[in-house]
């Protein structure tokens, strides 16, 4: 008994861990004529962290076109690995999403007008703290990349970008 007690203990410590282990988000799905595009080169060459190292949720049923190491980054960029995903959920729904599992969540504008009156446009955006953006895709992209996007994940409406640091 004394066994089995230790053992639910320890077990029961590690649940929130392995709950969150295993990959952070599946890459898309390549569909066929689209094998040799820019986009999917970034989902092959995409490298998906564990889900422990991001520390931040993925949105259910997002897929992942792309991501962002440090070491893969402009010489000079200071800032955190970043994982691209796309849902076909809408924005709001996704906010909620975030709003809800994200006790610190807030909503900033970045790259507006007044921010870059304030910091110019050299390296502009460099996060030092881990953080999630969310955005239309239709404001977002050019209509080109959004007919790709759209092919990649049929009905896709939102960009999520999860900004993290390494743990």
């Amino acid at each position: 008994m004394k066994r089995f007690l230790i053992l639910l203990i320890v077990v029961t410590g590690l649940a929130p861990a392995l709950l969150m282990a295993g990959p952070f988000a599946p890459k898309a799905a390549i569909p066929a004529g689209m094998e040799e595009s820019h986009l999917a080169e970034s989902i092959r060459q995409a490298a998906i962290p564990d889900s422990a190292q991001v520390g931040i949720p993925a949105y259910p049923g997002a897929v992942t076109i792309r991501s962002y190491a440090v070491a893969e980054r402009a010489e000079n960029y200071m800032g955190l690995p970043i994982v691209e995903l796309i849902s076909a959920d809408d924005y709001d729904a996704v906010v909620a999403f975030y709003k809800k599992n994200l006790p610190d969540w807030g909503e900033a504008e970045l790259m507006s007008a007044y921010y870059f009156a304030e910091h110019g446009n050299i390296n502009f955006f460099t996060p030092q703290e881990p953080h999630v953006g969310v955005h239309r895709m239709a404001s977002y992209f050019r209509e080109a990349e959004r007919e790709m996007l759209q092919r990649v994940l049929p009905g896709a409406k939102t960009l999520i970008k999860v900004f993290y640091s390494h743990r």
